[in-house]
């Protein structure tokens, strides 16, 4: 009797062993083994990107750092209405003069395509910009062409005259403008494998 008594109780210690202590075991491993197969493949995509990084801090690098100042310039990261009044006043100030009644229209007035300030799927932002100066129509003319030479894109939308009644070879001219920036917190493009 111990002869068949001793197999039998060594095939239900396996089975007993087998569901309580070796499977549990396994699944966790399988489990681990997947977690790992998603971090590789996770490692892989990381060095693709570091590599694709390291290629275009490559190109920025060796583009002329005067250039890229009049790229940044052209088109900024940010809004800077600030700097770009000073620009503006720069130009009117090479025709005797100023600029002035500087204001931001109301952001609910414009298109959802150049409205409010916050994050867009576009590749850039826009902002409508206004301010007066008073002038000559012949320096007003000098004026705009400078504006279209300037290296900071901006696009006039309207233009007002009023004439002075003092002098009548003087106007105030209201433009309103649209200023661009460059959109830096548009969505990840999606890298193929």
């Amino acid at each position: 009797m111990n002869r068949t008594l001793l197999p039998l109780i060594l095939i239900i210690i396996s089975i007993t062993a087998f569901f309580m202590w070796i499977n549990p075991h396994y699944q966790n491993v399988k489990t681990l083994q997947s977690q790992l197969a998603e971090s590789n493949d996770a490692l892989a995509k990381f060095a693709q990107l570091d590599s694709l990084r390291a290629s275009l801090v490559d190109k920025e690098n060796a583009l002329d750092p005067a250039g890229l100042d009049k790229l940044k310039k052209l088109l900024p990261d940010n809004i800077d209405n600030i700097r770009l009044f000073l620009d503006i006043q720069g130009v009117a100030s090479r025709y005797g003069t100023s600029i002035g009644d500087i204001s931001v229209p109301d952001q609910s007035s414009q298109s959802s395509s150049g409205g409010a300030i916050g994050p867009t799927g576009s590749q850039f932002g826009q902002m409508a910009l206004a301010f007066s100066v008073n002038t000559s129509y012949d320096n007003l003319l000098l004026f705009l062409g400078d504006l279209e030479k300037s290296l900071r894109i901006v696009e006039i939308r309207s233009i007002a005259f009023a004439s002075d009644d003092a002098n009548p070879n003087t106007y105030k001219v209201t433009l309103g403008i649209n200023a661009f920036w460059l959109n830096t917190k548009i969505a990840p493009v999606a890298i193929s494998q």
